[in-house]
C-alpha cells in the first residue's frame, strides 16, 4: 500500500509539472481524430447527396412515365389518326409509347460532356433499340440481376468510368396495369407474356463525383488549415496563460454561444432571397397549425408562383433570374408585415406566406396588394404570355384547423388554388376554402 501511494503521488506530481505538455498532446490527438472524422463525414455526405439525387431523378422519371401513360396515351389511343409506337418518328400522327417517351426524356436529362448519364435499359429491348437498349457493362448486368430478385430495392456503388470516379445508381422499372396490354399486343414487342409487377427494365443514373469531391477536399483543406492554426494558437495560449484558464474558458463559451445563435439564424434563412427558407416554413406552419387547434381561429396560406419564370431565365439569364426572385421576395415581404406573418421561399420560383388568424377576405386583400406591388416594380418580361412585365399567380387556402387534422391539407388546398389560378390564365389569384 505505501508503495502504491508513493507511485500515485509521483504520477500526480508528474501531471502537475507537465500539464501543458499533456494538454498539448491531448489537443493534438483530438486534432487528428477531428481531421479523420471530418474527412469521413465529407465522403459520406458526398455519397449520400449523390444517392439522394439519383433516387429523386429515378422516381421523377418513373412518375413522369406513369403520368404520360395514364393521362396522355390512354386518352389519345382511341382517337383516329393517332398511332402510339416506339418508331413514332417515321409514322404520320405518331406519338411515342411510354417506354420510348421515358428513354428519350432520359437522354435529354443526360449531359455526356459532364459525365452525367440517365438511361433506361432492359433485357427485352424493342427491335429499334436492340443494340443499345440492353445492359452495356458489368454494372448494368449486375443491377438488372439484383433488381429482378429485389424489385423494391436499389443497386448502387462507386466505380471508375474512364478516368472519372462516378456514383452509379439503379432502380427497377415495374410493369403497370396500363402498360401490360400494350406490351403484350404490340407486334414489335420482344416479350408478350408480361404481368403486372414484372421488372420490365432498369432506370440507371451515373453521376461524376470528381468535381464534388474536389470541392469537398478544398473545404477540408480550409478546415484543416483553420484547425491547425487554432491548435497552434491554443498551444501558445496554454503555454502563456495557463493561470488564466477559467477566464479564457468563459470567453470561449461566449463566442461559441454567439456563433451558435448566428448559425441558428442562418439555418432558417434562404441564402438567395434573404427571407425564410423551406425548413423554417414547414416548422412555422406546423407551429401555427397547432396553435390554431388549441385556440380555434382561421389560418390562411398563400402559395405564390412567378409566371413563366423558366422563360424569364432563358431570356435574361440566371443572374437576372436571381435578381428577379430577390425583387419578388422583397415585394412579398413588404406586403406581409403583420405580426406573425411569415414569408418564405418554398422552392425555385415558388413562395409561401403563412397568415395566422387571417380569414379568406383579408388573404385576398393581401394577394391583391402583392400583385399590385410587384406590378409597380415593372420588371420587364418579354417572353411572358400574360404581360410585358413579371407577374405572379397566387393560390389562397383558408380553414380553421381541427384536432386530428394536418397542415398538409392547407398546403394541398393552396396548391390546388394556385393550379386553378394558372389554369385560368395566370396573373391572378384563386381561392380554396376548407
Amino acid at each position: 500500500m505505501p508503495r502504491l501511494s508513493r507511485m500515485s503521488q509521483r504520477g500526480y506530481q508528474f501531471l502537475c509539472r507537465h500539464i501543458v505538455l499533456i494538454l498539448v498532446s491531448l489537443l493534438c490527438l483530438g486534432l487528428g481524430i477531428g481531421l479523420a472524422g471530418s474527412y469521413n463525414l465529407s465522403v459520406q455526405l458526398v455519397e449520400s447527396q449523390a444517392q439522394q439525387y439519383a433516387s429523386v431523378t429515378a422516381n421523377t422519371l418513373n412518375q413522369t412515365r406513369v403520368l404520360y401513360s395514364e393521362n396522355v396515351v390512354q386518352e389519345l389511343q382511341s382517337l383516329e389518326g393517332v398511332t402510339i409506337s416506339p418508331e413514332y418518328h417515321a409514322i404520320p400522327g405518331g406519338i411515342p409509347n411510354p417506354a420510348t417517351f421515358s428513354i428519350e426524356l432520359a437522354e435529354q436529362l443526360s449531359d455526356r460532356k459532364q459525365g452525367s448519364l440517365v438511361k433506361l435499359y432492359s433485357d427485352y429491348p424493342f427491335p429499334n433499340r436492340a443494340s443499345t437498349g440492353g445492359p452495356q457493362d458489368d454494372f448494368e448486368q449486375e443491377a438488372l440481376a439484383y433488381l429482378r430478385q429485389n424489385p423494391s430495392a436499389s443497386f448502387h456503388r462507386k466505380e471508375k468510368v474512364g478516368d472519372r470516379l462516378t456514383f452509379r445508381y439503379a432502380e427497377a422499372v415495374r410493369m403497370k396495369q396500363s402498360c401490360v396490354e400494350c406490351h403484350n399486343t404490340l407486334p414489335s414487342s420482344p416479350k408478350t407474356d408480361w404481368k403486372v409487377g414484372d421488372v420490365r427494365g432498369v432506370v440507371a443514373i451515373t453521376q461524376p463525383l470528381d468535381s464534388v469531391l474536389l470541392i469537398a477536399q478544398q473545404g477540408l483543406r480550409n478546415i484543416y488549415a483553420m484547425l491547425i492554426v487554432i491548435t497552434l494558437l491554443a498551444i501558445v495560449g496554454l503555454s502563456l496563460v495557463i493561470g488564466r484558464f477559467r477566464l479564457i474558458h468563459v470567453e470561449l463559451e461566449e463566442k461559441v454561444g454567439a456563433r451558435t445563435a448566428e448559425l441558428n439564424r442562418l439555418v432558417n434563412l434562404d441564402g438567395l432571397t434573404q427571407i425564410a427558407n423551406r425548413r423554417h416554413f414547414d416548422q412555422t406552419l406546423d407551429e401555427e397549425w397547432r396553435r390554431a387547434v388549441r385556440n380555434p381561429q382561421s389560418l390562411s396560406l398563400l402559395m405564390c408562383d412567378v409566371d413563366f419564370f423558366k422563360q424569364y431565365n432563358d431570356t435574361y439569364g440566371h443572374q437576372a433570374g436571381d435578381d428577379c426572385l430577390r425583387a419578388v421576395a422583397q415585394a412579398l415581404k413588404n406586403s406581409a408585415q403583420r405580426a406573425g406573418e411569415t414569408v418564405a421561399r418554398y422552392g425555385g420560383e415558388e413562395f409561401g406566406i403563412i397568415l395566422p388568424n387571417i380569414d379568406s377576405d383579408d388573404a385576398v386583400k393581401l394577394a391583391n396588394l402583392i400583385r399590385k406591388r410587384l406590378a409597380g416594380f415593372q420588371i420587364p418580361h418579354a417572353t411572358s404570355k400574360v404581360d410585358s412585365f413579371v407577374t405572379i399567380s397566387i393560390g389562397i387556402a383558408t380553414l380553421v384547423p381541427a384536432a386530428g387534422g394536418s397542415c398538409e391539407a392547407l398546403v394541398e388546398g393552396a396548391d390546388q388554388a394556385l393550379y386553378e389560378a394558372k389554369r385560368l390564365g395566370r396573373d391572378r389569384h384563386s381561392i380554396w376554402i376548407g
